[in-house]
């Protein structure tokens, strides 16, 4: 793979499981998954609607 998706997958190896992450990562990774989603609602990629949100969430596991 090259590019961007490429960099994703090789930074997204080197994170740890849920599991054994602590709590502060944990609220880290929240922040900034809801970050992402505010600036995807500001640049109108998504309605801010709930099932929008719901299927974003779920295609973004931490």
């Amino acid at each position: 793979m090259f590019g961007f998706a490429g960099l994703q997958i090789k930074l997204s190896q080197n994170l740890p499981p849920e599991d054994r992450m602590s709590g502060e990562e944990r609220a880290c990774r929240k922040r900034a998954r809801d970050a992402e989603w505010k600036f995807r609602v500001s640049k109108g990629y998504e309605k801010d609607t709930f099932w929008n949100k719901l299927k974003f969430r779920m295609s973004h596991h931490d």
